[in-house]
């Protein structure tokens, strides 16, 4: 039986909409991508087997707009790419997030991978759920705002935070800042400090009242289209004078699981080594701008790491344990 001019009509429209699975393929294809790739070369993976050469390239187009509806900035021209790798690859989800991926992913057609997929969602659903429900609403809704106007604004705006509590001086009071990034992970800000002479600065989320965005844009001055902000690998600015300290850890199977579950957006840095009989197996060489995010953490471990070559690092984890950790550690059980 012959296909009615209706019907198709209706298949070439079906055809033609951008499948969540294919603009999901394209995004991983773009992120693994080491350098930017040529439009022909998108084409020929994504553009469909039978459509000529300039139905391939609206295909392609058209999950390329997908994507940036969805938050994503790509680098277009005769090469295409995805802006900022880094950052994306640090977001965690929310607990709305994780539930909307999870029933989207009903529709990845191989039925092992749809339940590998969903499993892993599902947990991370419950794990985001219940450190919400510990955070009070007036932090996590601070947290979302952040995420909004300032790292997912294209334009910087001044802004004060409000009775911000400075450690070093004690003093409580306004801050006219710009801020530049909001790091997740530390729940701080960087920002230039337009009351210091526009130096960039870190501020800690739990430290202010809120935050104020005004009208005023950023001073020209700043120049923030050259801005490079650099971080360790935990986050934390570094700063042009400061000194890295390198760090080549050896971990056994217990705390190399404990450190995964711990620092899980490090794991694509672990090696193993190719030793039958080395009981530290598993090696991470860091550059870190300070001890203080893997001091708690050795604690409980230090008979199940080994630091080789290491010596600044060491001296000054040594230095953090007698300064902080031993001496808070006696008042706390002497009190």
């Amino acid at each position: 039986m012959e296909e009615s001019q209706e019907d198709k009509t209706k298949k070439k429209f079906v055809k033609a909409q951008p499948t969540k699975e294919n603009v999901l393929k394209l995004l991983v294809y773009l992120l693994e991508a080491e350098k930017p790739v040529k439009m022909v070369s998108l084409e020929r993976l994504f553009g469909g087997g039978f459509e000529s050469d300039k139905d391939k390239s609206r295909t392609v187009f058209r999950y390329l707009k997908v994507l940036e509806d969805w938050g994503f900035e790509l680098i277009r021209g005769d090469h295409y790419s995805i802006k900022k790798k880094a950052n994306y690859r640090e977001i965690q989800l929310s607990s709305s997030e994780a539930q909307a991926l999870y029933f989207s992913a009903q529709e990845i057609p191989n039925p092992e991978l749809r339940s590998i997929t969903q499993e892993k969602l599902l947990r991370i659903y419950h794990e985001s759920r219940s450190k919400e429900e510990l955070i009070d609403k007036r932090s996590l809704a601070l947290i979302d705002w952040c995420e909004k106007h300032i790292n997912k604004a294209k334009v910087k705006f001044q802004m004060i935070l409000k009775n911000y509590t400075s450690i070093n001086s004690g003093e409580i009071k306004d801050r006219l800042v710009v801020p530049v990034i909001f790091n997740h992970e530390a729940v701080e800000i960087y920002a230039y400090d337009l009351n210091d002479n526009g130096s960039l600065k870190v501020f800690k989320l739990d430290r202010m009242d809120g935050i104020e965005k005004l009208k005023e844009k950023a001073p020209k001055e700043l120049n923030l289209g050259k801005l490079e902000i650099k971080r360790d690998p935990f986050g934390y600015l570094i700063h042009p004078d400061r000194q890295l300290l390198k760090l080549d850890l050896r971990m056994n199977l217990k705390s190399f699981i404990l450190f995964s579950l711990h620092f899980s957006k490090l794991v694509p840095m672990i090696e193993r080594l190719d030793d039958p009989g080395n009981k530290m197996p598993y090696r991470i060489q860091l550059e870190l701008l300070q001890v203080d995010a893997l001091a708690g953490w050795m604690i409980g471990l230090i008979n199940h790491i080994e630091i080789v070559d290491s010596p600044e690092f060491k001296a000054k984890l040594k230095y953090h344990f007698d300064t902080f950790i031993d001496k808070e550690l006696q008042t706390k059980l002497n009190s």
